[in-house]
This record gives C-alpha cells, structure tokens and sequence, in this order.
C-alpha cells in the first residue's frame, strides 16, 4: 500500500520549515515528508497527497494547489513561550517579530488568553518597509518571535541587526499543532490509507476476476474437450462392438467350414473307393477282353478308358483331399486367433468403458470448479461494490 507523501507551505519559507518541523515529529512514522515551499515560489507541479499550511493561507494555496489536497492547521507557541513571558515586568514594551500581520495578532491573542496583558506591538516586516520595520524594533525592550525570524542566522539579525538596542531581550520560541490539527492530520492519513486499502482491493479484484475469466475460459475448453473424448470413446465402442460381432462371425463360419470340410471329406473317401472299384473292375475288364481275343477288342479300349478315368478321378480326389486338408489346418489356426481377438476386444471394451466413467466424473468436477469459480467471482465483484460504496459514502 502507498504511503501519504505530504509536504508543507508557508507564507514564508521560515513558516513552511517550521510547519514541516513539528509535522515530521508527529508524524514521521505515518507519512512521507517531500518538501517544504514558500507560496511565492511555488513549482508549476506539485504531485503530493497532502500540503499542510497555516489557516491564513488556505485560500492562497487552493489558487495553486487542489482544495482537497490542502489542510489547515494552527500552530501555537510552546509552553515555554509563556513562562518566558510571565517574567516580564509590567511596563516593558514588547515586539511580536512576525512576518505577516495576521500571525503576528494570533500569537498577541495567545498570549493574552493566559492573561499576559503587556504593551504589544506588532512588527509585520514583511508587510512594512525597512524604515517602519527598524523605527518599531528601536522602540523595543523585548523582541518576541519564533526561531525562524529571530535566531542568530535569521532575517532579524541578517537585515535589522543595526536596528535593535544593545539592551534589547530576544525571546525565541517554537510553535507546535493545536490537539485539533493533531486530529485533522490523522483523519487525513486515515482517509488516505483507507482510499489506498480501496484502490488495492479494487486492483485485486479486477486481478481475481481477470484470472477466474481466464480459468473459467479453460474449464470451457476442458470441458467441450472432454464431451468431444466422450463422443469419440462412444463411437469407438460402438466399432470395437461391431468388430467383436464380426470376428464372433467368423468365428462361427469358420467352424461350419470346419463341419463342411469333414463332410466333404467323407465323401471324397467315398469317391475315392467307388473310383478304386472303378479301377479294380477295369483291371478285370481288360483282362477278360484279353481273353476273349478280337471279339472283346472294343471292350478292351472301354476297359482302358474307364481305367484312366478312375485314375484322373484318384488324382483329383487326392488334390482336393490335400487342399481340404489345408483349409482345415489354417481353419484350426484361425479360430484361436479369432477367439484371442474376441477376448482381447472385449478386455480393450471395458477399458474404453472405464475411460468413459473417469471422462464424465472429471467433466462433473470441472462442472462444480466452475459454479465454485463463478461465486468467487461474484463474491469479488460484491467485496469491490462494497469498498466503492463505502468510499463513497466516507468522503
């Protein structure tokens, strides 16, 4: 949090010190002390939180500086001023060194409030010219002013040391804040920190909810991720169930090609001793053709026929009997491998089916991180409209 850079001004720059003296000591802890001006030599930019001036520079000052920015505050003599004076005999006349008129009464006023009644003159030297000045100072007993106008390395003993009488007494004193100004000050500071506790809580929150939009940004873009991974995880289940009906297929087509083939099988075996009959009954053919001479000729030549057609029909059988027996053989090998696959599928099934329930519970989560991100960002919003309306309210 920042913290009040406050600087002073005075119609002079002894009274712009003096200000910013005993403010430092009251306050060094709480604010930034900058600087202190006279309000002829202002600068064209003054950037403070707060300027301190006497009462009867206020309106000046707010020619220059922001009224809000500007605080009254009445300084008045230290004790001591008052016992010095209680010391002087009746009679006596007294100076009030002071520059400007106005103060000059405000510490005659103070004075006289604890009943130090004496003969008074006021000495505005710079409200005077150096004549009037220096005529009053000779009619002097007693120089009364504040360390900044009457110290040695001052304005009196720097312009009108040739003035003053050899006999003359020089009271300094230090003026310090009225109980009241103490207060003002404080309310200032308080009003300052609190704007600042304000403007820290507003940055916050405009931080908060920045970063809520943006994680709340994300949790949207999780969440569209996650219905699009629940969708391609229910279309591939949907095709890992259609490949297991398929291989469950085949499966079972390649066990009645199995069925198929045994018969086949058995029928060839048929064919193949109806065709070794065949072959036998040809043999026998031929051999009673041989016997009966030219009249069985002809038949020898069917005998032979049937003989070779027995033949070709053996071989064929026995070419068909080997590829049945090597659909049977890849058929035996396909159906493990179908059966593992089957298993396999419905293993990687229920996996996707497990990914599916741990997608629609982190969906869910992410559901219930946003309404929780939204009433945060609410609850800001609240705490922000609460500090506005509170400042509002206190200023």
């Amino acid at each position: 949090m920042g913290v009040m850079k406050v600087s002073t001004i005075g119609s002079s720059l002894p009274v712009a010190n003096e200000l910013y003296r005993v403010t430092e000591l009251f306050f060094s802890k709480s604010v930034e002390m900058v600087n202190k001006y006279d309000v002829r030599e202002l600068p064209n930019v003054l950037s403070e939180d707060l300027f301190i001036v006497l009462p009867t520079r206020v309106k000046q000052v707010c020619q220059y500086v922001p009224a809000e920015k500007v605080l009254g505050v009445e300084l008045i003599p230290e004790i001591q001023l008052y016992v010095d004076v209680a010391k002087i005999p009746q009679g006596k006349s007294v100076g009030i060194f002071n520059n400007n008129l106005a103060q000059g009464n405000m510490i005659v006023s103070y004075l006289q409030s604890y009943g130090l009644n004496l003969d008074y003159t006021v000495i505005p030297f710079d409200e005077l010219s150096p004549e009037e000045v220096k005529d009053r100072l000779q009619k002097s007993e007693i120089i009364i002013g504040m360390n900044g106008f009457v110290g040695p390395e001052e304005v009196l003993f720097k312009k009108y040391r040739q003035a003053l009488n050899t006999e003359s007494q020089i009271i300094s004193f230090n003026r310090t804040i009225k109980p009241q100004g103490i207060m003002d000050i404080m309310e200032r500071i308080t009003l300052f920190n609190y704007h600042e506790l304000a403007k820290e809580a507003q940055e916050t929150s405009s931080i908060l909810n920045s970063r809520m939009q943006e994680v709340m940004a994300v949790s949207e873009t999780v969440t569209d991720s996650m219905q699009l991974t629940r969708d391609t995880v229910k279309i591939t289940t949907q095709m890992i169930n259609k490949q297991i009906q398929q291989v469950e297929t085949t499966i079972q087509i390649s066990n009645e090609m199995g069925k198929a083939a045994s018969q086949i099988d058995q029928t060839i075996q048929l064919i193949k001793r109806i065709a070794n009959q065949t072959n036998l009954l040809g043999f026998n053919a031929s051999i009673e053709a041989a016997r009966a001479g030219e009249t069985g000729r002809g038949f020898t030549v069917v005998a032979q026929e049937i003989k070779r057609l027995a033949d070709e029909s053996r071989q064929s059988v026995e070419q068909i009997r080997s590829l049945i027996y090597n659909m049977q053989d890849v058929s035996s090998k396909i159906v493990p491998l179908m059966e593992l696959m089957t298993e396999e599928f419905k293993g990687l099934d229920s996996s996707v089916l497990e990914i599916t329930d741990r997608t629609n519970t982190e969906a869910d989560l992410m559901k219930e991180i946003k309404f929780a991100l939204q009433e945060i960002g609410e609850t800001s919003q609240k705490l922000f409209e609460e500090y506005n309306h509170l400042c509002s309210h206190r200023v």
